[in-house]
């Protein structure tokens, strides 16, 4: 998996949504952006035999 840019991502999130974004949050953007990736890796990386099921569906 290649690695995550955050702000290449950022800047391809704005332009798909036509959202602005002040330029004095882009650096706090990309730093949560960065740590939400650093977090999603650990899942993504957690090895699972191809043998696993999924679990149920919960409904309440």
């Amino acid at each position: 998996m290649a690695e995550f840019n955050a702000e290449a991502y950022l800047d391809q999130a704005l332009a798909l949504t036509g959202l602005e974004l002040d330029p004095a949050y882009r650096p706090g953007v990309i730093d949560n952006l960065k740590r939400s990736a650093a977090i999603a890796k650990v899942f993504l990386d957690f090895p699972l035999p191809d043998d696993v099921e999924p679990a149920a569906t919960y409904t309440p």
